[in-house]
């Protein structure tokens, strides 16, 4: 095998949630240069129902990210990496968000340090999302992790009317890496299974009538 396959054959191999520091000496693909792991992180986590993520959120928004920044910062007691993406609103869903707004998530590359961390939500620059969004501290997060990120994704379904063209429909997909969940105990049902598949719309409405019961106990 050569050493080019070889390092991609080790790169596949490697657990999901890794830090990675770039080294000279260990060439890979498109001029990627990686050495070992550094540290491994898992987020292991319950399964929250959509009245979960409503009550934890500040609002909820269908979002583009138009720009990301990464930086170290001190959390729980030690330095990592974080990274900053400017989401700018599309439709707001719940609560009264801004027009435009800055999301915290762990892991990204600084330098030549790169670190990725399992199970949080993964912005990325373009992309159009339904995310549910919590103030920790002075930063904006998402609510949940990856529970609180979706997707939107362009497809096509069968018009009702024989022989009519094709309807673009907005769905919902499940956030690329959502790192271990553990199934519900309770009996309602999670978030996932009502929003991921869902169009669009029928989402939006399934939160906003999650929103106003939950705020209306408080």
């Amino acid at each position: 095998m050569s050493p080019r396959a070889s390092c991609i054959a080790l790169l596949l191999a490697l657990p999901p949630a890794l830090t990675l520091t770039p080294t000279v000496g260990s060439a890979l693909a498109d001029g990627v240069i990686l050495s070992g792991p550094r540290a491994a992180q898992a987020a292991v986590s319950v399964q929250l129902s959509l009245e979960e993520l409503v009550s934890r959120a500040a609002f909820v928004v269908v979002a583009t990210a138009t720009e990301q920044r990464s930086q170290w910062e001190e959390l729980g007691g030690s330095k990592r990496i974080v990274t900053y993406t400017r989401l700018s609103v599309d439709r707001p869903v719940a609560g009264q968000p801004d027009g435009e707004i800055w999301v915290r998530t762990l892991g990204g590359v600084v330098g030549d340090v790169g670190q990725q961390v399992s199970g949080d939500a993964q912005l990325r620059i373009g992309a159009q999302a339904m995310i549910f969004v919590s103030r920790a501290g002075s930063a904006l997060v998402v609510s949940g992790m990856a529970q609180g990120h979706y997707p939107v994704v362009h497809g096509e379904e069968t018009a009702r009317v024989a022989g009519a063209p094709r309807i673009a429909v907005r769905r919902l997909a499940a956030s690329p890496d959502g790192g271990t969940v553990l199934p519900r105990t309770g009996p309602a049902i999670s978030a996932a299974e009502q929003l991921v598949g869902a169009t669009l719309d029928a989402a939006c409405e399934a939160v906003s009538r999650a929103w106003k019961a939950s705020h209306a106990q408080k």
